[in-house]
């Protein structure tokens, strides 16, 4: 400031005639002074503002750049390991085809035996009809499991019709062995919806759905209630929705009950709710699993009002 005021001071010694100063000139002089340190002042601070605002925003944009790269970064990696899960599961589903094809007839060949065995037993009156029927309940539980290895293997188109959603759902549940003690009740909550599915396809995921849920109840017969009630609605999506009352799913476990060949059982293949999940999914419609309304689980079946897709295509 003492620079630019002497400055001054000295262009209006020159331009007085006798070299002298007033007081009033000399304040003018010095509010000048203050007002042109007053306008730097001014300058300098939006100037900092200026490149205070650029500097954050360069940040800003940096940040942004480094999160899209890590965005990309993890998509790459999610996608990568998704096709090597895919690669992974069609070498096991042509292995799986192949090596329950070859299993299939051989146990149809042990199954006419131990028939043909216990006919001749029972021709010499012989009592082994309780060890024939646990043979018989292996080899069926045996031929379940090469059905779920096969249907989860297959990968062939859906051919969708029209169909009835209530009355055909009744039908399918009506058609299932019910253990003993068990109560199945069916709400339908859709009665003139028609939706176009693949009956074949679509009955193998309800049914697996449907099982999955007696063998829970099975499972804990100290239950107080022991009852699976399948519904249905309709609003934007087809519902079916299937709710069991037994204890539910841990919640460490459920992220996980779609994934192929997991279970937390001592037998099975861990397929049949995988399987159902790729049916409905080439129906275009999704399958959510969640402890019920009232404990338990509840598995709902969503489909779209229209028509399915391939499984080339899904």
């Amino acid at each position: 400031m003492h620079k630019l005021l002497q400055r001054q001071l000295r262009q209006a010694q020159q331009t007085s005639s006798d070299g002298t100063l007033d007081l009033d000139t000399l304040l003018s002089l010095v509010g000048t002074a203050y007002d042109e340190i007053d306008r730097e002042r001014r300058f300098t601070a939006h100037a900092h503002k200026v490149l205070r605002d650029e500097y954050a925003a360069l940040t800003e944009r940096q940040l942004k750049v480094e999160a899209e790269k890590s965005e990309a970064e993890r998509a790459r990696a999610t996608a990568e390991a998704e096709l090597f899960q895919q690669e992974r599961l069609s070498l096991l589903g042509r292995l799986t085809a192949s090596v329950a094809h070859e299993l299939r007839n051989p146990l149809s060949t042990i199954r006419n035996t131990v028939h043909a065995i216990g006919e001749a037993a029972a021709m010499k009156g012989l009592d082994i009809v309780r060890q024939m029927s646990r043979v018989h309940r292996t080899i069926d539980r045996c031929d379940g499991i090469i059905g779920d290895l096969l249907d989860y293997a297959s990968a062939r188109d859906t051919v969708p019709s029209p169909i009835q959603l209530d009355t055909w759902i009744e039908e399918v549940i009506k058609g299932q062995k019910v253990p003993k003690g068990i109560t199945v009740e069916c709400r339908p909550g859709a009665p003139r919806a028609v939706v176009s599915i693949d009956p074949d396809r679509l009955r193998s995921a309800l049914v697996k759905v449907f099982e999955n849920a007696l063998e829970v109840l099975v499972e804990t017969p100290a239950l107080a209630e022991q009852r699976v009630t399948v519904s249905t609605a309709i609003g934007d999506r087809f519902e079916i929705a299937i709710t069991d009352t037994g204890p539910g799913i841990p919640p460490d476990i459920l992220p996980r009950v779609f994934e192929p060949l997991f279970s937390t059982r001592s037998f099975g293949t861990g397929l049949g709710l995988a399987t159902a999940k790729q049916i409905v999914e080439n129906h275009n419609g999704d399958i959510v699993i969640a402890r019920g309304p009232e404990g338990g689980t509840r598995v709902v079946i969503r489909l779209p009002i229209g028509t399915t897709k391939s499984a080339a295509a899904a």
